[in-house]
């Protein structure tokens, strides 16, 4: 499985990197992503909801997360396709899942 990953925050971003790395998963940049690939977006990061726009259109899936109260942006992100909105905190718990998801 290939996963492309757009997350400004370190603090979150290295908790999935070493979950996607204890799982096998290949990482790739966004140079690299086809539709082959899951991408992962925090749409709280600058872009996050253009980016992960791009992305649908170019048939890629898209599993965008969030803080739990930030409900207008996950509505945003339903309405823009993204195929799978969840919390930050489920992100981190069930990556696994999540990634099987889509």
């Amino acid at each position: 499985m290939k996963v492309f990953l757009y997350d400004t925050n370190l603090i979150i971003s290295s908790k999935i990197k070493n979950q996607l790395k204890a799982l096998g998963v290949q990482l790739v940049n966004r140079e690299n992503v086809d539709e082959d690939c899951i991408a992962l977006v925090n749409l709280e990061s600058p872009k996050g909801l253009e980016i992960s726009k791009e992305l649908k259109e170019k048939g890629i899936k898209v599993i965008g997360y969030c803080g739990h109260k930030n409900l207008s942006l996950m509505q945003e992100a339903k309405n823009l396709g993204v195929d799978l909105v969840v919390p930050n905190s489920q992100v981190a718990a069930n990556l696994a899942n999540i990634l099987h998801e889509v």
